[in-house]
């Protein structure tokens, strides 16, 4: 009887589980080349919680909206090593930086979001919705 049970209850969670994993978008950032310091409001903002160079390279992450015209509207920052805080509405001055890739062998340790729909796993790398720049935030007072 315990046994039915057990493979009843296997059957039950494998079914429940999802069955594929879709990517809402490609893996990765699409970066734009820039050396020019831009100005950001921030509208999302995601802290980094692991040391530097750990198993890869960490970044905060500050979504915002630039007043550049020749930027998008809205940049992704990926702000490497950085473990401060920022509060949504902070005004930034961003200081692009060479892309870490090019210098060391690590690669990003991306900040990705799962959601089920119909079993069905959908993942995301937050803020690949937006073209992204590597920089150095440096808040306006």
């Amino acid at each position: 009887m315990k046994i039915i049970a057990a493979c009843l209850l296997l059957l039950v969670i494998c079914n429940c589980a999802p069955r594929k994993v879709k990517y809402l978008n490609s893996l990765g950032f699409e970066f734009i080349e820039t050396k020019k310091e831009f100005e950001l409001e921030l509208t999302y903002f995601q802290k980094n919680l692991a040391y530097c160079y750990t198993e890869g390279i960490p970044y905060a992450l500050l979504i915002g909206k630039t007043k550049d015209n020749n930027l998008p509207s809205k940049v992704s920052v990926l702000s490497k090593c950085d473990n401060n805080d920022y509060k949504i509405g902070t005004k930034f001055i961003i200081t692009p930086i060479e892309n870490p890739e090019k210098s060391i062998s690590l690669h990003p340790i991306y900040l990705v979001k799962d959601t089920i729909i119909n079993k069905i796993k959908y993942r995301k790398v937050i803020g690949s919705e937006n073209k992204a720049v590597w920089g150095i935030p440096k808040e306006i007072k």
